[in-house]
Protein backbone atom coordinates (compact mmCIF):
# COMPACT_ATOMS: atom_id res chain seq x y z
CA UNK A 1 0.00 0.00 0.00
CA UNK A 2 1.03 3.57 -0.58
CA UNK A 3 2.14 5.58 2.44
CA UNK A 4 -0.62 8.15 1.87
CA UNK A 5 -3.26 5.43 1.90
CA UNK A 6 -1.88 3.96 5.14
CA UNK A 7 -1.82 7.45 6.69
CA UNK A 8 -5.47 8.03 5.81
CA UNK A 9 -6.44 4.61 7.12
CA UNK A 10 -4.61 5.35 10.40
CA UNK A 11 -6.60 8.56 10.77
CA UNK A 12 -9.88 6.75 10.12
CA UNK A 13 -8.99 4.08 12.68
CA UNK A 14 -8.43 6.70 15.35
CA UNK A 15 -11.84 8.26 14.61
CA UNK A 16 -13.50 5.04 15.73
CA UNK A 17 -11.98 5.49 19.20
CA UNK A 18 -12.33 9.24 19.55
CA UNK A 19 -12.50 9.42 23.35
CA UNK A 20 -9.45 7.22 23.89
CA UNK A 21 -7.50 9.06 21.19
CA UNK A 22 -8.38 12.46 22.65
CA UNK A 23 -7.44 11.48 26.22
CA UNK A 24 -4.09 10.06 25.10
CA UNK A 25 -3.43 13.16 23.01
CA UNK A 26 -4.24 15.41 25.96
CA UNK A 27 -1.67 13.56 28.06
CA UNK A 28 0.95 14.44 25.44
CA UNK A 29 -0.51 17.93 25.21
CA UNK A 30 0.40 18.61 28.85
CA UNK A 31 4.04 18.03 27.99
CA UNK A 32 3.75 20.08 24.80
CA UNK A 33 2.14 22.94 26.75
CA UNK A 34 4.91 22.98 29.36
CA UNK A 35 7.74 22.68 26.86
CA UNK A 36 6.33 25.35 24.52
CA UNK A 37 5.81 27.83 27.36
CA UNK A 38 9.28 27.07 28.73
CA UNK A 39 10.92 27.70 25.38
CA UNK A 40 8.93 30.92 24.95
CA UNK A 41 9.95 32.04 28.43
CA UNK A 42 13.59 31.26 27.69
CA UNK A 43 13.49 33.17 24.42
CA UNK A 44 11.72 36.13 26.01
CA UNK A 45 14.03 36.09 29.02
CA UNK A 46 17.13 36.19 26.85
CA UNK A 47 15.76 39.07 24.78
CA UNK A 48 14.72 40.91 27.94
CA UNK A 49 18.16 40.58 29.55
CA UNK A 50 19.74 41.60 26.26
CA UNK A 51 17.58 44.74 26.26
CA UNK A 52 18.49 45.47 29.90
CA UNK A 53 22.21 45.12 29.27
CA UNK A 54 22.07 47.24 26.13
CA UNK A 55 19.98 49.87 27.93
CA UNK A 56 22.33 50.12 30.93
CA UNK A 57 25.75 49.53 29.44
CA UNK A 58 27.84 50.70 26.54
CA UNK A 59 28.88 47.88 24.19
CA UNK A 60 32.11 49.81 23.62
CA UNK A 61 32.84 49.98 27.35
CA UNK A 62 34.84 47.69 29.63
CA UNK A 63 34.32 47.93 33.40
CA UNK A 64 37.41 47.22 35.45
CA UNK A 65 38.67 46.94 39.03
CA UNK A 66 42.01 45.90 40.40
CA UNK A 67 42.23 42.12 40.78
CA UNK A 68 41.31 41.07 44.33
CA UNK A 69 43.89 39.31 46.47
CA UNK A 70 41.96 36.22 47.58
CA UNK A 71 44.92 34.44 49.20
CA UNK A 72 43.42 35.04 52.63
CA UNK A 73 46.70 36.50 53.99
CA UNK A 74 46.68 39.58 56.21
CA UNK A 75 48.09 42.48 54.20
CA UNK A 76 51.01 44.59 55.38
CA UNK A 77 50.10 48.16 56.33
CA UNK A 78 51.09 50.93 53.96
CA UNK A 79 50.00 54.47 53.13
CA UNK A 80 48.10 52.98 50.17
CA UNK A 81 46.16 50.60 52.38
CA UNK A 82 45.32 53.50 54.69
CA UNK A 83 43.90 55.29 51.70
CA UNK A 84 41.83 52.22 50.90
CA UNK A 85 40.20 52.34 54.32
CA UNK A 86 39.49 56.04 53.96
CA UNK A 87 37.94 55.38 50.56
CA UNK A 88 35.69 52.73 52.00
CA UNK A 89 37.42 49.84 50.22
CA UNK A 90 37.92 47.88 53.42
CA UNK A 91 41.72 47.70 53.26
CA UNK A 92 41.69 43.93 52.85
CA UNK A 93 42.40 42.67 49.36
CA UNK A 94 40.96 45.69 47.53
CA UNK A 95 43.52 47.72 45.62
CA UNK A 96 42.17 51.07 44.41
CA UNK A 97 42.87 52.47 40.96
CA UNK A 98 44.89 55.68 40.96
CA UNK A 99 45.26 58.42 38.36
CA UNK A 100 48.64 56.88 37.47
CA UNK A 101 46.89 53.56 36.80
CA UNK A 102 44.35 55.36 34.63
CA UNK A 103 47.17 56.94 32.61
CA UNK A 104 48.66 53.48 32.03
CA UNK A 105 45.29 52.06 30.96
CA UNK A 106 44.87 54.86 28.41
CA UNK A 107 48.04 53.60 26.69
CA UNK A 108 46.43 50.24 25.85
CA UNK A 109 45.77 49.82 22.15
CA UNK A 110 42.19 50.71 21.03
CA UNK A 111 41.38 52.52 24.32
CA UNK A 112 39.74 55.93 23.81
CA UNK A 113 39.06 57.16 27.36
CA UNK A 114 39.24 55.83 30.92
CA UNK A 115 36.68 57.37 33.29
CA UNK A 116 36.74 56.64 37.03
CA UNK A 117 33.52 56.09 38.93
CA UNK A 118 33.34 59.38 40.84
CA UNK A 119 30.00 58.87 42.68
CA UNK A 120 30.34 61.93 44.94
CA UNK A 121 28.80 61.53 48.40
CA UNK A 122 26.64 64.64 48.63
CA UNK A 123 24.77 65.49 51.80
CA UNK A 124 21.42 66.71 50.53
CA UNK A 125 19.29 68.16 47.75
CA UNK A 126 16.97 71.11 48.10
CA UNK A 127 15.30 73.88 46.17
CA UNK A 128 14.08 77.34 47.11
CA UNK A 129 11.54 77.25 49.93
CA UNK A 130 11.92 73.50 50.57
CA UNK A 131 13.50 71.31 53.22
CA UNK A 132 16.75 69.42 52.63
CA UNK A 133 16.54 65.76 51.64
CA UNK A 134 19.12 62.99 51.45
CA UNK A 135 20.33 62.43 47.89
CA UNK A 136 22.26 59.82 45.89
CA UNK A 137 24.21 60.90 42.81
CA UNK A 138 25.05 58.83 39.74
CA UNK A 139 26.65 59.86 36.47
CA UNK A 140 24.52 60.08 33.35
CA UNK A 141 25.48 58.09 30.28
CA UNK A 142 23.97 58.70 26.82
CA UNK A 143 24.06 54.92 26.27
CA UNK A 144 21.55 54.34 29.09
CA UNK A 145 17.93 54.24 27.96
CA UNK A 146 15.82 56.45 30.21
CA UNK A 147 12.07 56.79 30.37
CA UNK A 148 11.15 60.45 30.92
CA UNK A 149 8.03 61.69 32.68
CA UNK A 150 8.98 65.21 31.61
CA UNK A 151 11.76 66.83 29.62
CA UNK A 152 14.39 64.93 27.64
CA UNK A 153 18.11 64.79 26.96
CA UNK A 154 19.63 64.94 23.50
CA UNK A 155 23.15 63.53 23.83
CA UNK A 156 25.01 64.20 27.06
CA UNK A 157 23.97 66.36 30.02
CA UNK A 158 25.40 69.83 30.41
CA UNK A 159 27.78 70.47 33.30
CA UNK A 160 25.13 72.53 35.12
CA UNK A 161 22.17 70.19 34.38
CA UNK A 162 20.56 67.44 36.43
CA UNK A 163 17.90 64.75 35.97
CA UNK A 164 15.49 64.18 38.85
CA UNK A 165 13.32 61.14 39.46
CA UNK A 166 9.56 61.49 39.83
CA UNK A 167 9.87 60.79 43.56
CA UNK A 168 12.39 63.61 44.07
CA UNK A 169 10.36 66.02 41.93
CA UNK A 170 7.29 65.36 44.08
CA UNK A 171 9.24 65.51 47.35
CA UNK A 172 10.78 68.86 46.40
CA UNK A 173 7.29 70.34 46.02
CA UNK A 174 6.82 70.40 42.26
CA UNK A 175 3.15 69.80 41.39
CA UNK A 176 3.92 67.86 38.24
CA UNK A 177 7.14 66.51 36.67
CA UNK A 178 6.80 69.14 33.94
CA UNK A 179 6.82 71.91 36.58
CA UNK A 180 10.29 70.78 37.69
CA UNK A 181 11.89 71.12 34.24
CA UNK A 182 13.93 74.32 34.01
CA UNK A 183 13.92 74.95 37.77
CA UNK A 184 17.03 75.24 39.96
CA UNK A 185 18.01 72.73 42.65
CA UNK A 186 20.96 72.74 45.04
CA UNK A 187 23.16 69.81 46.05
CA UNK A 188 24.90 70.33 49.37
CA UNK A 189 28.36 68.86 49.96
CA UNK A 190 31.07 69.10 52.60
CA UNK A 191 34.82 68.90 52.14
CA UNK A 192 36.20 65.90 54.02
CA UNK A 193 39.55 67.65 54.35
CA UNK A 194 38.06 70.48 56.42
CA UNK A 195 37.99 70.53 60.19
CA UNK A 196 34.94 68.94 61.85
CA UNK A 197 34.78 71.99 64.12
CA UNK A 198 34.86 74.38 61.19
CA UNK A 199 33.49 72.39 58.21
CA UNK A 200 33.80 73.71 54.68
CA UNK A 201 30.36 73.40 53.05
CA UNK A 202 29.17 74.31 49.58
CA UNK A 203 26.03 74.20 47.46
CA UNK A 204 26.24 73.14 43.81
CA UNK A 205 23.39 74.57 41.73
CA UNK A 206 21.90 72.72 38.75
CA UNK A 207 19.05 73.24 36.31
CA UNK A 208 16.55 70.39 35.98
CA UNK A 209 16.83 69.05 32.44
CA UNK A 210 14.33 66.23 32.80
CA UNK A 211 12.43 63.99 35.21
CA UNK A 212 12.87 60.24 34.81
CA UNK A 213 10.18 57.71 35.64
CA UNK A 214 10.48 54.11 36.75
CA UNK A 215 11.41 51.76 33.94
CA UNK A 216 11.78 48.02 33.61
CA UNK A 217 15.00 48.59 31.65
CA UNK A 218 16.98 51.51 33.04
CA UNK A 219 18.03 49.93 36.35
CA UNK A 220 21.13 52.07 36.64
CA UNK A 221 19.16 55.26 37.23
CA UNK A 222 16.43 54.00 39.53
CA UNK A 223 16.28 56.22 42.63
CA UNK A 224 19.39 58.26 41.68
CA UNK A 225 19.86 61.84 40.63
CA UNK A 226 21.85 62.01 37.41
CA UNK A 227 24.52 64.58 36.58
CA UNK A 228 27.20 64.70 33.91
CA UNK A 229 30.59 63.09 34.47
CA UNK A 230 32.18 66.55 34.51
CA UNK A 231 29.78 67.73 37.22
CA UNK A 232 30.37 64.59 39.26
CA UNK A 233 34.13 65.16 39.02
CA UNK A 234 33.81 68.74 40.29
CA UNK A 235 31.85 67.57 43.33
CA UNK A 236 34.20 64.63 43.88
CA UNK A 237 37.26 66.93 43.78
CA UNK A 238 35.67 69.34 46.25
CA UNK A 239 34.64 66.60 48.70
CA UNK A 240 37.77 64.43 48.60
CA UNK A 241 40.71 66.63 47.61
CA UNK A 242 43.25 66.74 50.42
CA UNK A 243 42.22 63.35 51.86
CA UNK A 244 43.94 59.98 51.56
CA UNK A 245 41.02 58.72 49.51
CA UNK A 246 41.47 61.36 46.83
CA UNK A 247 42.43 59.99 43.43
CA UNK A 248 41.66 56.37 44.37
CA UNK A 249 38.80 54.57 42.69
CA UNK A 250 37.33 51.11 42.98
CA UNK A 251 35.89 51.06 39.45
CA UNK A 252 36.72 52.63 36.09
CA UNK A 253 34.94 52.57 32.75
CA UNK A 254 37.24 52.01 29.77
CA UNK A 255 35.78 53.11 26.44
CA UNK A 256 37.22 51.43 23.33
CA UNK A 257 37.12 52.67 19.74
CA UNK A 258 35.00 49.75 18.49
CA UNK A 259 32.77 47.17 20.16
CA UNK A 260 34.68 44.39 18.38
CA UNK A 261 37.82 45.45 20.26
CA UNK A 262 36.24 45.27 23.73
CA UNK A 263 37.32 41.66 24.29
CA UNK A 264 40.95 42.27 23.28
CA UNK A 265 41.15 45.32 25.57
CA UNK A 266 39.65 43.26 28.38
CA UNK A 267 42.32 40.57 27.95
CA UNK A 268 45.07 43.22 27.91
CA UNK A 269 43.73 44.63 31.17
CA UNK A 270 43.57 41.20 32.78
CA UNK A 271 47.26 40.72 31.97
CA UNK A 272 47.96 43.98 33.78
CA UNK A 273 46.25 42.73 36.95
CA UNK A 274 42.69 43.94 36.53
CA UNK A 275 39.33 42.22 36.75
CA UNK A 276 37.56 43.39 33.61
CA UNK A 277 34.06 42.80 32.28
CA UNK A 278 32.34 43.62 29.01
CA UNK A 279 28.64 43.91 28.32
CA UNK A 280 28.78 40.45 26.71
CA UNK A 281 30.15 39.04 29.98
CA UNK A 282 27.25 40.53 31.91
CA UNK A 283 24.77 39.17 29.38
CA UNK A 284 26.38 35.73 29.49
CA UNK A 285 26.15 35.57 33.28
CA UNK A 286 22.45 36.42 33.28
CA UNK A 287 21.72 34.04 30.40
CA UNK A 288 23.43 31.21 32.28
CA UNK A 289 20.88 31.61 35.07
CA UNK A 290 18.04 31.73 32.53
CA UNK A 291 19.33 28.57 30.83
CA UNK A 292 19.44 26.72 34.16
CA UNK A 293 15.88 27.76 34.94
CA UNK A 294 14.81 26.83 31.41
CA UNK A 295 16.41 23.40 31.82
CA UNK A 296 14.42 22.79 35.01
CA UNK A 297 11.13 23.73 33.33
CA UNK A 298 11.95 21.60 30.29
CA UNK A 299 12.63 18.74 32.69
CA UNK A 300 9.07 18.98 33.99
CA UNK A 301 7.80 19.00 30.42
CA UNK A 302 9.94 15.97 29.55
CA UNK A 303 8.56 14.17 32.60
CA UNK A 304 5.02 14.80 31.39
CA UNK A 305 5.96 13.48 27.93
CA UNK A 306 7.58 10.40 29.49
CA UNK A 307 4.39 9.67 31.38
CA UNK A 308 2.34 10.04 28.21
CA UNK A 309 4.55 7.49 26.42
CA UNK A 310 3.14 4.75 28.59
CA UNK A 311 -0.34 6.00 27.73
CA UNK A 312 0.43 5.66 24.00
CA UNK A 313 1.81 2.15 24.47
CA UNK A 314 -1.25 1.15 26.47
CA UNK A 315 -3.63 2.70 23.90
CA UNK A 316 -1.90 0.97 21.00
CA UNK A 317 -1.80 -2.41 22.72
CA UNK A 318 -5.52 -2.18 23.47
CA UNK A 319 -6.12 -1.21 19.84
CA UNK A 320 -4.19 -4.26 18.64
CA UNK A 321 -6.20 -6.57 20.91
CA UNK A 322 -9.52 -5.05 19.84
CA UNK A 323 -8.66 -5.24 16.13
CA UNK A 324 -7.06 -8.66 16.03
CA UNK A 325 -9.61 -10.02 13.55
CA UNK A 326 -9.35 -6.85 11.43
CA UNK A 327 -5.56 -7.25 11.33
CA UNK A 328 -5.97 -10.91 10.30
CA UNK A 329 -8.38 -9.93 7.53
CA UNK A 330 -6.02 -7.22 6.21
CA UNK A 331 -3.19 -9.72 6.10
CA UNK A 332 -5.37 -12.36 4.43
CA UNK A 333 -6.24 -9.80 1.75
CA UNK A 334 -2.56 -9.23 1.02
CA UNK A 335 -1.42 -6.46 3.38
CA UNK A 336 2.22 -7.03 4.25
CA UNK A 337 3.68 -7.19 7.74
CA UNK A 338 5.59 -4.01 6.99
CA UNK A 339 2.40 -2.12 6.10
CA UNK A 340 0.62 -3.38 9.23
CA UNK A 341 3.52 -2.10 11.34
CA UNK A 342 3.42 1.21 9.50
CA UNK A 343 -0.30 1.51 10.15
CA UNK A 344 0.10 1.39 13.92
CA UNK A 345 3.19 3.60 13.89
CA UNK A 346 1.27 6.20 11.90
CA UNK A 347 -1.62 5.98 14.34
CA UNK A 348 0.87 6.76 17.10
CA UNK A 349 2.23 9.64 15.01
CA UNK A 350 -1.29 11.03 14.63
CA UNK A 351 -1.74 10.91 18.41
CA UNK A 352 1.57 12.72 18.86
CA UNK A 353 0.61 15.34 16.30
CA UNK A 354 -2.76 15.99 17.92
CA UNK A 355 -1.23 16.21 21.40
CA UNK A 356 1.59 18.47 20.24
CA UNK A 357 -0.71 20.73 18.25
CA UNK A 358 -3.25 21.03 21.07
CA UNK A 359 -0.63 21.66 23.78
CA UNK A 360 1.44 24.10 21.75
CA UNK A 361 -1.64 25.91 20.46
CA UNK A 362 -3.00 26.31 23.99
CA UNK A 363 0.40 27.56 25.20
CA UNK A 364 0.49 30.19 22.43
CA UNK A 365 -3.06 31.28 23.27
CA UNK A 366 -2.37 31.53 27.01
CA UNK A 367 0.97 33.28 26.42
CA UNK A 368 -0.51 35.79 23.99
CA UNK A 369 -3.25 36.70 26.47
CA UNK A 370 -0.89 36.83 29.46
CA UNK A 371 1.94 38.82 27.84
CA UNK A 372 0.37 42.31 28.19
CA UNK A 373 -0.55 41.67 31.83
CA UNK A 374 2.95 40.43 32.64
CA UNK A 375 4.54 43.44 30.95
CA UNK A 376 2.27 45.85 32.82
CA UNK A 377 2.89 44.14 36.17
CA UNK A 378 6.69 44.25 35.72
CA UNK A 379 6.72 47.65 34.01
CA UNK A 380 8.42 46.23 30.92
CA UNK A 381 6.81 48.72 28.55
CA UNK A 382 6.56 47.10 25.09
CA UNK A 383 8.74 44.07 25.92
CA UNK A 384 7.10 40.64 26.22
CA UNK A 385 8.55 37.87 28.37
CA UNK A 386 6.92 35.07 26.36
CA UNK A 387 8.13 35.01 22.77
CA UNK A 388 6.95 32.13 20.61
CA UNK A 389 9.16 31.04 17.75
CA UNK A 390 7.39 29.19 14.89
CA UNK A 391 10.51 27.07 14.41
CA UNK A 392 10.56 26.04 18.08
CA UNK A 393 6.83 25.20 18.02
CA UNK A 394 7.33 23.11 14.88
CA UNK A 395 10.25 21.29 16.50
CA UNK A 396 8.12 20.54 19.57
CA UNK A 397 5.27 19.08 17.48
CA UNK A 398 7.57 17.04 15.22
CA UNK A 399 9.59 15.90 18.23
CA UNK A 400 6.46 14.64 19.99
CA UNK A 401 5.38 12.85 16.83
CA UNK A 402 8.72 11.03 16.74
CA UNK A 403 8.46 10.19 20.43
CA UNK A 404 4.97 8.83 19.83
CA UNK A 405 6.18 6.72 16.91
CA UNK A 406 8.92 5.36 19.16
CA UNK A 407 6.31 4.49 21.80
CA UNK A 408 4.20 2.74 19.18
CA UNK A 409 6.98 0.47 17.90
CA UNK A 410 6.29 -2.42 20.29
CA UNK A 411 2.51 -2.52 19.66
CA UNK A 412 3.20 -2.20 15.90
CA UNK A 413 5.60 -5.17 16.01
CA UNK A 414 3.01 -7.22 17.87
CA UNK A 415 0.38 -6.40 15.23
CA UNK A 416 2.73 -7.14 12.32
CA UNK A 417 3.66 -10.56 13.73
CA UNK A 418 0.08 -11.76 14.20
CA UNK A 419 -0.68 -14.93 12.25
CA UNK A 420 -3.62 -14.14 9.93
CA UNK A 421 -5.28 -17.56 10.44
CA UNK A 422 -5.05 -17.37 14.22
CA UNK A 423 -6.16 -13.73 14.14
CA UNK A 424 -9.29 -14.59 12.14
CA UNK A 425 -10.18 -17.31 14.63
CA UNK A 426 -10.16 -14.81 17.51
CA UNK A 427 -13.56 -13.90 18.82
Amino acid sequence: MKLIDITRRAGRSLKHAKARTLLTSLAIGVGAFTITLSLAGGQGGREYTDAIVKSNTNVKEVSATKAVDDSGKIQQYSETSAGQVSAGFGGSGFDPISYDDIAELEKISNVVTVTPNYAPAVNYITTEGQEKYVATISTFSPSVTLKFAAGSVDGDLGKDEIILTEEYAETLGFKTPQDAVGKKVDLGAQSLASSPLNPDKRDFTYTVKGVSSASGLAFRSQGSLLVSTAAAKDMYDYINEGTRAYGQFLLVAVEVNDADNAESVKQAMIKKGYDAQTSDDILGTVNTFINVLLGILLGFGALAVLTSIFGIINTQYISVLERTQQIGLMKALGMSRRDVGRLFKLEAAWIGFLGGALGSGLAILVGTIANPYISDALNLEDIYLLIFSPVQVLIVVVGLMLVSVGAGILPARKASKLDPIEALRTE
